[in-house]
């Protein structure tokens, strides 16, 4: 899960960058259907950009990992059920908890607003317009969902002709659809404030978007059309998800109609989007690129010889290497192939040796793992993590951090599983200890 907490939090700062780029740069050009469509594409770029490497790590070595995943021993005796508890206790829990509570709480309110639209369509009078349908409701403005166009029944046929054929404009150029995939978006990134500036700087392009195309196609004086938006400014939402006519967006419209027309040279300026892509890639995947540089190798950094949490010593071992164990009254006993140590969840884990990530991800009983690759014919094992600090392909020094201890996988409580190989055989890790 905290993988997935960190694509948000990348996902969130591109999607920043790329709306500040476009209220900066392109907010007040009239390219409206150019300005609709980078709009939309932020959602999807920022999503893929945040979930891809530019630089693939290296194929450094295979890790055959075994058909028989060995089950780790339980805790020790001491090691109670309550500090199993407050271990588990953690604030990346909290983090995810908030996450999802947001999402349900977003979630419920699209669902509230449709069931709403619906209910008010099936109250309503409902007259066919060609491909549109004309509903007359209990509301105060006109406004459009897809092919309905809701009508205030107050004002009946007497509403004036333009207002209808600039929702009919919203409906011929979907812009329903836009509006959806933003409240999707919205309900994953809820926590993210500049999503409903995004949703805002949206709808405005939808209505210059629209003005535009009815000035056109009616060949009507601009001054008539402003006498027309005015009479609206007073109205009261009542549906908000797809309503248009607000005093804020009317405003913007009356001066956006008044403009003149954008040299098209501007459309260059665009371009710039190009470098933010790139700038994005690379500060998000910046440490993959230094991943992939090569480490320099001593022989006595090769050899796995410190402990492999900081601030742990050898009292903190719950299970040593060797122990037949077993696990259950009908189970074969087994030798333990590593160390079991205690620790709080989130505890540093850090690289015995110098070597290079050759595995990191999750598998199995063993939770999140983590595979080091050394001189010599060494390999280090870290089993049960909470989260890597790394990827697969990263150099790292004697020393590094490369992740934290946590209790996934098959496991009875907080803790790391530590093996050490060297030629493909299981070595005992505290006769390389220091």
């Amino acid at each position: 899960m905290s993988n997935y907490l960190i694509f948000l939090v990348k996902s969130s700062f591109i999607f920043i960058a790329f709306y500040l780029a476009y209220v900066s740069l392109f907010r007040k050009h009239t390219f409206f259907q150019l300005n609709r469509l980078i709009l939309i594409l932020f959602i999807p770029v920022s999503i893929i950009l945040s979930s891809i490497d530019v630089f693939s790590p290296l194929e450094i070595t295979s890790i055959n990992i075994p058909k028989f995943i060995e089950i780790d021993q339980m805790m020790s005796e001491n090691f109670s059920e309550n500090q199993v508890l407050k271990e588990k206790f953690n604030y990346s829990f909290i983090i995810t908890l908030l996450y999802f509570l947001g999402v349900l709480i977003s979630l419920f309110s699209l669902i509230k607003s449709v069931q709403q639209l619906v209910k008010l369509k099936k109250e309503s009078q409902l007259k066919k317009s060609g491909k549109y349908t004309l509903i007359y409701a209990n509301i105060s403005e006109v406004f459009s969902c897809f092919n309905w166009i809701f009508i205030p029944k107050s004002k009946g046929e007497n509403i004036d002709n333009l207002i209808i054929e600039h929702e009919k404009k919203h409906v011929d150029f979907k812009h329903t659809l836009d509006l959806l995939l933003t409240e999707l978006y919205i309900i994953l990134f809820w926590f993210n404030p500049f999503v409903y500036y995004f949703r805002k700087s949206l709808k405005s392009v939808h209505e210059f978007q629209v003005d535009k195309e009815v000035l056109l196609t009616n060949k009507i004086n601009i001054s008539d059309y402003l006498k027309v938006l005015r009479k609206e400014i007073n109205s009261k939402t009542n549906i908000k998800l797809y309503s248009y006519f607000k005093q804020p967006i009317i405003k913007k419209r009356l001066e956006m109609i008044s403009k003149n027309k954008t040299n098209s040279f501007k459309k260059i300026k665009y371009l710039i989007l190009i470098p933010i892509i790139s700038i994005c890639l690379l500060s998000f995947n910046q440490d993959d690129f230094n991943n992939n540089l090569p480490v320099t190798i001593t022989v006595n950094n090769a050899i796995p010889s410190i402990f492999p949490i900081q601030n742990k010593t050898v009292s903190d071992i719950t299970s040593h290497f060797g122990k037949l164990r077993k696990l259950g009254k009908k189970s074969e006993a087994k030798i333990h192939q590593g160390i079991d140590i205690r620790a709080a969840i989130g505890t540093p884990i850090v690289a015995t040796a110098d070597g290079i990530i050759s595995y990191a991800s999750y598998k199995g009983n063993w939770g999140n793992l983590i595979v080091v690759t050394h001189a010599d014919g060494y390999e280090t094992w870290y089993a049960h993590l909470n989260s890597f600090k790394f990827k697969k392909g990263k150099s790292v020094k004697k020393g590094e951090v490369i992740g934290f201890t946590g209790d996934t996988g098959l496991s009875k409580g907080p803790h790391l599983h530590y093996e050490v190989k060297h030629n493909n055989k299981n070595v005992n890790p505290l006769d390389y200890l220091k």
